[in-house]
């Protein structure tokens, strides 16, 4: 009898485990999906913040930076689309372990898209698994970067593994790229790495001018 009742409790725990187990990767899809749907529907929407004017009424000029090859990432939220992966997605700036549970994240590193390397981070296995068919794209397939009002369109022309250690492959050497990386899941001493070229810049119009006839 000592056994049996023994052999239950066992098996409860097991079971309690298991459902554990399952609870984990559900609550971290929950925790980006709820932080990409607030996300999406905010880019999707954009609020025109007013503009500040100068004393003669109009905006002030910002003038060029100085060594543009230096200039930063704009501050914006990105908005990464990958057609053949059916991904869709918002891009936090950072890759910690808090900045990748919302999504893909910019390397603190990454330059301005226009003049060097643009680098992005995300999971493949969790936090909504956003790069988990990465290793499917191959030269000549498409990825498109929106920040602020402007999208970058780009031509993957490398995919490759390299060490987790290697630093080189998101630094900018001036050509303007996109890299995206991400974890291979049976072996995280590694990393998968897609690399595309810019092949097109397009000037968004902001709502307000866009037509509406």
């Amino acid at each position: 009898m000592a056994k049996k009742i023994l052999a239950r409790r066992f098996g409860l725990f097991f079971i309690i485990a298991g459902l554990a187990l399952l609870a984990i990767p559900l609550w971290q899809w929950a925790q980006s999906y709820a932080f990409q749907r607030r996300a999406l529907a905010e880019l999707d929407n954009p609020v025109m913040e007013p503009v500040e004017t100068g004393e003669n009424g109009k905006p002030p000029q910002n003038p060029a930076p100085e060594n543009p090859d230096q200039e930063s990432l704009p501050p914006y939220l990105g908005l990464l689309e990958i057609d053949k992966l059916k991904v869709r997605v918002a891009v936090v700036h950072g890759v910690s372990k808090e900045d990748l549970k919302k999504g893909p994240g910019f390397y603190p590193q990454s330059s301005h898209p226009e003049h060097g390397n643009v680098s992005i981070a995300s999971h493949r296995g969790s936090h909504g698994s956003y790069f988990l068919h990465l290793d499917k794209l191959v030269p000549g397939d498409e990825i498109r970067l929106t920040l602020g009002d402007t999208t970058y369109r780009y031509e993957v022309y490398d995919n490759f593994i390299t060490d987790s250690r290697d630093w080189s492959v998101i630094a900018s050497n001036g050509k303007p790229e996109i890299t995206l990386t991400t974890c291979i899941i049976t072996d995280l001493s590694v990393r998968l790495i897609v690399k595309g070229e810019l092949v097109e810049i397009i000037r968004n119009r902001p709502p307000q001018e866009q037509d509406t006839t």
